[in-house]
């Protein structure tokens, strides 16, 4: 009984130490979807909107050089007439509209997963960007942004000359 009583007590630590792990590393990414009846047309698009999560999440990553700032958001099932994105002092804002989308017509679905609706995503950034400058692009679910520095921000190599 001992032994089994140490099993349950290791896996349970386990389970909570990954918990734990998930938490920490993604909370950022939980993004709230929100819901808007009125936005879908029929009556299976509300349902499946009715009972859709209102949060998922949009895991980021955000890596810098010494000139730029990348960042690659993952948003599956948009399109990049669906996203809006701009700079703001030094927060990267990425808004956005889900749309119910479903080939089906006859049923009734039991998993439903997917979140829709608009949402909004704040990461911020590690330097003064140039959005003007910015280059985006969007595949496989995959947003990816390209943010040159500012000219202040930039790393400057200074030669030391020989004397």
């Amino acid at each position: 009984m001992s032994s089994l009583k140490q099993n349950l007590d290791r896996a349970w630590s386990q389970v909570q130490a990954g918990w734990n792990n998930l938490v920490s590393k993604a909370s950022n990414a939980l993004t709230h979807f929100r819901h808007r009846q009125e936005d879908e047309s029929d009556e299976q698009s509300r349902a499946l909107l009715r009972s859709s999560p209102e949060w998922a999440l949009l895991a980021a990553e955000v890596h810098e050089s010494a000139d730029e700032v990348t960042v690659r958001l993952e948003i599956p099932g948009m399109n990049p007439d669906d996203l809006d994105v701009e700079v703001i002092d030094r927060t990267l804002v990425v808004r956005g509209q889900k749309q119910v989308s479903h080939a089906r017509k006859e049923g009734r679905y039991h998993i439903t997963e997917c979140a829709y609706g608009s949402f909004e995503r704040r990461l911020p950034l590690p330097a003064e960007v140039d959005p003007g400058q910015a280059r985006a692009s969007y595949e496989k679910g995959i947003l990816t942004l390209e943010l040159p520095k500012s000219e202040r921000e930039r790393v400057r190599r200074i030669s030391i000359a020989k004397g």
